[in-house]
């Protein structure tokens, strides 16, 4: 299939349910990634180094391994799972990634992505418990999950050559279908992912740049066009692009290395050439002349116009979550 500008290339994580290297799981994975259209890029997200999840872990500085995945969840657009089953449900290396996934509460990077299941056995029932199991967590994750087809790949062994290709004429249809379904289920339950989703997602890292006092990504995206305003946590306003451009460069200023960003998008839609999101801004950072660490939650609404080719923000409107 042809990426066209109508289908932008999505990302799909593919999340694997064994660490076994020559599993079937993995290889009917690959087999699926193998057949996916051009507008779908599989990305293999690795879940075995994940550190066991421990709340109390989260608590300052999370282990590198969830940090890692985290923003790999955050960067793609919908999650393939591809799983056998132990003891009639999911293998606990699954399950710890769901939850270092869906924490800290009010953080999970699973919330609202598109999901598909495959489910794989050895044996003819086709992992079903594994498969069942993982879609009753889909309601607390908050992630809707394609119904049909439903893919449970029984006889795995049988299915696959010493090279792990299929070798089945009807599995290997069964698969091209089911990843072209797959595609067309995220692009109907996330219409808008899109350059908007993957601005955002830019943002993000904009974000955790400036409270690191570091201004020169955020002066990419700042408009140099009017109208411009920005209401800052202080209270005070400004208008006019160049005198916004220059506040935001002057409060980085205030920030230094060591900081930290979270941005909780609440609401956030793109129509014409215009986009915006509104949300919580989580940080921590070290502000003032001897860096005292802070702690804040922001009220945040940004509104985003399309110039040359990219979003470029027009309006901030920030305050104290307690304020």
């Amino acid at each position: 299939m042809t990426m066209t500008t109508e289908h932008p290339v999505l990302q799909l994580a593919v999340l694997v349910g064994s660490l076994r290297a020559q599993s079937y799981s993995r290889k009917i994975a690959k087999a699926l990634a193998a057949r996916a259209p051009d507008s779908l890029r599989c990305r293999f997200i690795e879940i075995g180094e994940l550190p066991l999840y421990n709340e109390d872990l989260d608590g300052g500085t999370p282990p590198a391994a969830w940090s890692a995945f985290r923003a790999a969840i955050r960067e793609c657009d919908a999650v393939l799972f591809v799983t056998p089953e132990y003891n009639r449900s999911i293998p606990g290396c699954l399950k710890n990634a769901l939850d270092v996934g869906s924490r800290p509460p009010g953080k999970s990077v699973f919330k609202g992505l598109p999901a598909g299941v495959v489910s794989v056995s050895p044996s003819k029932i086709g992992a079903f418990g594994s498969n069942q199991a993982l879609r009753q967590t889909f309601v607390f994750l908050d992630m809707p999950v394609m119904q049909q087809p439903e893919a449970y790949i029984g006889n795995a062994a049988e299915l696959l050559d010493d090279n792990g290709a299929v070798k089945n004429v009807d599995t290997a249809a069964f698969l091209e279908d089911f990843i072209e379904a797959l595609e067309k289920w995220i692009r109907t339950v996330r219409p808008g992912s899109s350059a908007f989703d993957a601005f955002m997602k830019q943002r993000e890292k904009i974000a955790e740049d400036y409270v690191n006092g570091n201004a020169t990504s955020l002066k990419a995206i700042v408009t140099h066009s009017e109208p411009a305003t920005f209401f800052s946590p202080r209270g005070d306003h400004l208008e006019g692009a160049d005198v916004v451009a220059g506040r935001y460069e002057r409060d980085a200023a205030s920030f230094h290395q060591g900081g930290s960003t979270d941005l909780e998008v609440l609401q956030a839609s793109a129509s014409g050439e215009l986009a915006f999101w509104t949300g919580l801004q989580h940080a921590k950072a070290r502000i003032g002349k001897n860096g005292q660490p802070a702690e804040m939650t922001l009220r945040v609404t940004e509104v985003f116009r399309l110039e040359d080719g990219g979003f470029k923000l027009v309006h901030r409107h920030a305050d104290p979550a307690n304020g």
